[in-house]
């Protein structure tokens, strides 16, 4: 319900300077034409504002800006002299344009939200707010609506406020190249941001639960450096799973459960988080289009890129249960009865008790290997280097 509100306001928050611009410049304008457009669209850019405060909590720049400007208007047609206001009059069209240029350009220079920040956070989940990306995206998207309003008040003010220049030439530039803009740029940016080739599914964890098994061996312990941190993954579906990665003094594990204090925690389908790690889905586009969850450590995430690559199925490099990397531990058995010992007997048990905890085990029994002394011939130097006479 809440969503559907957003819309609707954005779209209605244009209707009081729509109203204002076709009453104040049908036909020619004129004092009393301007007075009755601005009375009538500061009216309905009032009940407007009231409503985005009230339904959904906030309001945008346009809303303010749209508001101020008719406030202003109103006062300056009302209660100035004759010559004065036609001042306004005369140039109202592009006054606003003027008016909404500064909009796009002031509040950053002060350290406030871009002008696209307030209509794109209605649009977008609220977990990406505070993404490097998307402060971004929203900076380029601002300037770009700066071009577009300087456009327009350029073809205004030189159109001499003719309807043909005022209210058609950039409507036709709002609708047709504004609107398109931004809603494909932030992809555009995004695919561009994270452009890589898809894994190829051989060399790939089948399920999500195996991927998560596996990260530890795509760390980067060098990025890592400096970074304790807890990372809460629930993943739901068929081949997921919930446990947690964590990260600590250069180095990283996994392990089945939950953390008690997370320092990100991130909700995903298991099909999705998969697909994200095979590169078949932009992982900031996915948060933006709410196909998984986040909460916490918002630069933490943005750092996973950087931190872990993409672990690959080797014999050679295997995680035991806690998904750690499996030890491999080298016995070596000196006893002269190697299988009917003492020895025997006590090195079984303790390599039993390594093996239940995912270690790899060998023993070499030095019985049965031929070893000879050295004699000091110097051949394995000389004339077979690394090979033994004997």
């Amino acid at each position: 319900m809440k969503s559907k509100a957003k819309i609707i306001l954005f779209i209605t928050s244009f209707v009081p300077v729509i109203a204002f611009k076709v009453m104040a410049r049908v036909g020619d304008a004129t004092l009393g034409q301007t007075k009755l457009a601005t009375a009538l669209g500061l009216t309905l850019a009032a009940a407007q504002f009231i409503l985005s405060k009230k339904l959904i909590h906030r309001t945008t720049y346009l809303e303010k800006a749209f508001l101020g400007f008719l406030g202003v208007g109103t006062a300056w047609v009302y209660l100035s002299p004759p010559h004065v206001s036609s001042i306004f009059v005369e140039n109202s069209t592009a006054l606003l344009y003027f008016v909404l240029l500064l909009t796009t350009l002031i509040p950053q220079l002060f350290g406030f939200d871009p002008f696209t920040y307030a209509i794109a956070k209605q649009m977008t989940p609220d977990q990406v707010w505070n993404t490097p990306e998307f402060r971004t995206i929203n900076l380029h998207l601002t300037y770009f609506w700066s071009s577009i309003f300087f456009i327009g008040f350029l073809s205004s003010w030189l159109g001499h406020g003719k309807p043909f220049y005022s209210i058609i030439l950039p409507l036709i530039i709002i609708l047709g190249i504004g609107l398109p803009v931004v809603r494909i740029y932030p992809k555009f940016y995004l695919k561009k941001k994270y452009l890589a080739q898809p894994i190829a599914p051989i060399s790939f964890p089948d399920t999500a639960r195996e991927l998560m098994m596996q990260m530890p061996l795509g760390f980067d312990p060098v990025v890592g450096q400096g970074i304790n941190a807890e990372i809460q993954f629930d993943l739901t579906g068929e081949g997921g799973v919930k446990g947690v990665l964590s990260i600590s003094e250069g180095k990283c594990s996994f392990r089945e459960g939950e953390s008690p204090s997370p320092t990100l925690t991130i909700q995903s389908p298991a099909d999705i988080w998969l697909k994200i790690a095979w590169r078949e889905i932009n992982p900031a586009q996915a948060l933006m289009d709410g196909l998984y969850d986040v909460k916490g450590d918002m630069n933490l995430l943005t750092k996973m890129k950087d931190l872990f690559h993409h672990p690959k199925k080797t014999e050679e490099e295997k995680l035991n249960t806690k998904g750690e990397k499996r030890m491999k531990i080298l016995a070596i058995q000196g006893s002269p009865r190697p299988k009917a010992s003492n020895t025997e007997v006590l090195l079984q048990e303790f390599l039993k008790g390594a093996r239940s905890q995912g270690a790899e085990t060998e023993t070499i029994y030095l019985k049965e290997k031929k070893i000879h002394s050295c004699i000091g011939c110097y051949t394995c130097w000389t004339k077979t280097p690394g090979v033994c006479v004997f």
